[in-house]
């Protein structure tokens, strides 16, 4: 059953569904937002510091963390709640799956490029986050991510409010106007709709290997009016053009894939990027001094929360792969959460 939006989020076929996901979407809020994190890093730090061990020392910080009770408790916590966020997203969706299917798979247009031949990396075949068959196993792995997604951003984004704020901090070209936009790994599309909606003239792209996601995106995009274009490939070969873009945006890319991949997709965008061009990235705080418990929050995201590459990003020189590819780099605010932004300019 079609129950219609809540913002920008469709809505769950069933009451009881919503309230489901309404809950995990609370636990989490009183766990990040509330004092259950808190305690953690309270008692962690404490710990740490009479301990003595240093933010460099990942194996020390996570012998001692791991000892203390409160972290314990939230750990347990956030992964018995995202298996719970997932696993009440999917039972939503399988009461009206032949629908919701049928409305993906309509005949489309040109406006969505699908490769059936693409060589789907190794590395895109994982349960990000513990999403059951991940971004690629299920045909309706977008409408579960949206609303598994908007449980974490505890309901601040149905209306994708954090993926417009992270555009509009973009940075403009350092000469010339958008005609063409691009956002890298775009997902379900939030960050590509929000260019089009800040560069209503201008072409619009947004690319990804996963065709599910890709699918719902279009789907999303045209419920929207929102002309953009989607193309299935990967960030390491993307089939445009040399210098055919003016603004190319990627979010929380470069922490999902391995940094052996991160270099050929950093490149690959500076070729793709016109001189004078710029590249607004959104990603993990990497290279940024951070206390050892924050270390650790990491650390557990990564071993427990289905992150297999981010700690191959933050142990990596990742300005200096951005600065030997040729950018040229300013620093930009940090946004919801951890999100720290780049601002990488293709030199004139």
């Amino acid at each position: 059953m079609d129950r219609g939006q809540l913002g920008g989020l469709n809505r769950l076929p069933s009451l009881d569904a919503e309230q489901r996901l309404g809950f995990a979407l609370s636990l989490r809020t009183m766990i990040t937002a509330g004092g259950v994190s808190a305690k953690s890093r309270a008692a962690g730090a404490e710990a740490l510091k009479e301990a003595g061990v240093q933010v460099d020392d990942v194996e020390a910080i996570c012998r001692v963390m791991d000892r203390i009770p409160d972290t314990q408790i939230r750990n347990r916590m956030l992964r018995s709640l995202q298996e719970m966020t997932w696993d009440s997203a999917f039972s939503a969706i399988d009461a009206d799956r032949e629908r919701m299917e049928r409305e993906l798979f309509a005949e489309g247009d040109d406006s969505l490029m699908l490769d059936p031949d693409l060589k789907m990396p190794d590395y895109v075949k994982f349960d990000f986050h513990l999403q059951p068959g991940g971004y690629v196993g299920d045909a309706l792995a977008g409408e579960v991510y949206h609303h598994g997604t908007n449980a974490f951003y505890m309901g601040f984004n149905a209306g994708d409010m954090i993926h417009g704020g992270l555009v509009a901090c973009g940075q403009e070209p350092l000469s010339g106007g958008v005609e063409r936009a691009l956002d890298m790994a775009t997902g379900i599309g939030q960050c590509a709709t929000a260019l089009k909606q800040r560069y209503p003239d201008a072409e619009v792209w947004g690319l990804d290997p996963s065709e599910p996601l890709l699918r719902y995106a279009h789907k999303r995009a045209k419920g929207m009016n929102l002309p953009v274009r989607f193309r299935q490939a990967r960030g390491e070969a993307t089939g445009f053009d040399d210098g055919h873009f003016d603004v190319i945006n990627s979010y929380i890319l470069f922490h999902e894939i391995p940094f052996s991949a991160t270099e050929k997709v950093v490149h690959e965008i500076y070729r793709i990027l016109r001189p004078g061009g710029v590249f607004n990235i959104y990603d993990f705080p990497v290279g940024d001094p951070m206390s050892p418990e924050s270390r650790y929050m990491f650390e557990m995201d990564h071993r427990d929360n289905g992150e297999p590459w981010s700690i191959d990003l933050m142990e990596n020189d990742f300005d200096g792969l951005l600065k030997s590819a040729g950018f040229e780099i300013t620093p930009g605010p940090r946004q919801f959460l951890v999100v720290k932004t780049w601002h990488c300019h293709k030199p004139l």
